[in-house]
């Protein structure tokens, strides 16, 4: 329920998808598919695959965003694969999926060094792909993926709203957790310094205030972007 964008709240459709979520894990542990992944490693790919899969369900904004910005300056939607002639763009692709499991594993385990031409790598997304593919007509849209129907950017009453959507974009979504971790590894010193100075308990607002000037200043995803100019081209489809 944490990389959903309305947590707390739960939504008619969460069942629906952690069901999805679930299929896909048990396929991965009777595959003979990158088994050697740490377990933690391979649950956040099957909740990044899921997230990827309810964008792409609801047209939620964000993988559209992201591929349609890398093929205005690329050529083509997606890094290292080329646009292949069944590729839809904005609906489910094998390469997407593809995509989506090599970007999660390099960002949640940078010492796997996975290429992303790997043919293990290729037979997983294969196999996610046609599991979801099999639901996906009938698949509910889980509304709370779509942002840009929910809060105005210029609206000083949707001012927590937007806050709420910012924050898992940057370190909850699908697409921008695997490089926002490097971030806050690369912060961890700051943070230590900090509960050193103030002890645990005085330091929570304190650490807070670091996640969010973290979350405001530091560009993240495939595309480094900083949050404010992935919500405006969430939202607004302002490029940057």
């Amino acid at each position: 329920m944490e990389r959903q964008p309305n947590n707390p709240r739960v939504a008619e459709t969460d069942q629906f998808y952690l069901w999805i979520a679930l299929r896909l894990a048990k396929l991965w542990d009777e595959s003979p598919w990158l088994r050697e992944l740490d377990e933690g490693v391979r649950r956040d790919v099957v909740l990044a695959v899921t997230g990827y899969y309810q964008d792409i369900v609801a047209d939620g904004g964000l993988w559209r965003s992201f591929t349609m910005l890398h093929d205005r300056r690329h050529g083509n939607p997606l890094p290292h694969y080329g646009r292949r002639e069944d590729y839809v763009d904005y609906e489910l692709n094998l390469d997407d999926v593809r995509f989506i499991i090599w970007w999660t594993i390099a960002g949640e385990s940078p010492a796997a060094s996975l290429a992303p031409d790997d043919p293990q790598l290729e037979a997983l997304a294969t196999a996610f792909h046609m599991l979801l593919d099999e639901e996906y007509e009938q698949a509910p849209v889980p509304r709370q993926f779509c942002i840009a129907s929910e809060v105005d950017l210029d609206e000083p009453a949707d001012a927590q709203r937007i806050y709420d959507y910012a924050y898992w974009l940057y370190w909850r979504s699908f697409l921008l957790r695997p490089s926002s971790q490097a971030v806050m590894e690369r912060a961890m010193p700051q943070a230590h310094a900090i509960i050193a100075r103030a002890g645990e308990s005085d330091a929570r607002p304190l650490l807070q205030e670091l996640n969010e000037r973290l979350m405001s200043t530091e560009p993240a995803g495939p595309i480094p972007l900083t949050t404010a100019q992935w919500l405006r081209l969430i939202i607004e489809g302002q490029l940057p």
